[in-house]
């Protein structure tokens, strides 16, 4: 969700997502988010009331490595799956996003409100110091 918003709001392709979860044996990477999302359409409905189509991306797991590749990390993980690679990272931005499974209604559109407030910030930010 907040990959789209931001890159929907630079018009760039900045923006990766990438998950901490990802990858566990209950959650294999490359799972089609239309099939994650099948039991409850109100998050399609949300993104693209917004003209922000999601259904055929994919879950990627997010690796140390990727890290490097960006100025600025935002996590919205929740312990316990926050790797020690991201915990003491100085590109690392903590957003208090939470993630329930199932998700309460009106979950996604207070979700989607709330990323957008934060990533407009960041999106200031970044302008005002060059990021």
């Amino acid at each position: 969700m907040a990959e789209t918003i931001y890159n929907c709001l630079t018009n760039s392709h900045d923006a990766f997502s990438a998950g901490t979860y990802v990858g566990a044996p209950d959650e294999p990477e490359g799972q089609l988010l239309s099939d994650l999302f099948k039991n409850d359409s109100s998050f399609f409905e949300v993104m693209e009331s917004h003209g922000m189509n999601l259904r055929n991306n994919l879950t990627k797991k997010l690796l140390p490595e990727m890290l490097d590749q960006y100025d600025v990390v935002v996590s919205m993980a929740e312990e316990p799956f926050i790797p020690e690679f991201l915990k003491n990272n100085r590109r690392v931005i903590w957003w208090d996003i939470k993630n329930p499974n199932p998700a309460p209604p009106g979950f996604f559109k207070s979700t989607y409100d709330k990323l957008d407030e934060l990533i407009r910030e960041l999106i200031k930010i970044q302008k005002d110091t060059n990021l």
